[in-house]
């Protein structure tokens, strides 16, 4: 998970995957997070994304909809919100 100073942490996970291999989905996805210039960390049971709130909803808008084209059937997202943001 991206580490510092971040107003919102976002870890997303795009099915279906497959196992041994990157399903091209996934791929378009995590590029669409790349593409962003936000902190990223790329695991094997997820994708972390942290900044600002407002950069990492967009982001977050960008990735959806990056993964959905690209024939995602389920995007799980999880939000964490840093204590002095609110």
């Amino acid at each position: 998970m991206p580490q510092g100073p971040s107003e919102v942490v976002a870890e997303f996970t795009i099915q279906p995957s497959a196992e041994g291999g990157t399903e091209a989905h996934v791929e378009a996805g995590v590029d669409a997070a790349r593409a962003t210039g936000l902190a990223i960390d790329v695991g094997p049971s997820g994708t972390g994304l942290a900044g600002s709130r407002a950069e990492v909803l967009d982001a977050l808008t960008r990735v959806v909809d990056a993964a959905i084209e690209a024939g995602a059937h389920r995007i799980s997202v999880e939000l964490r919100v840093a204590t002095e943001a609110r």
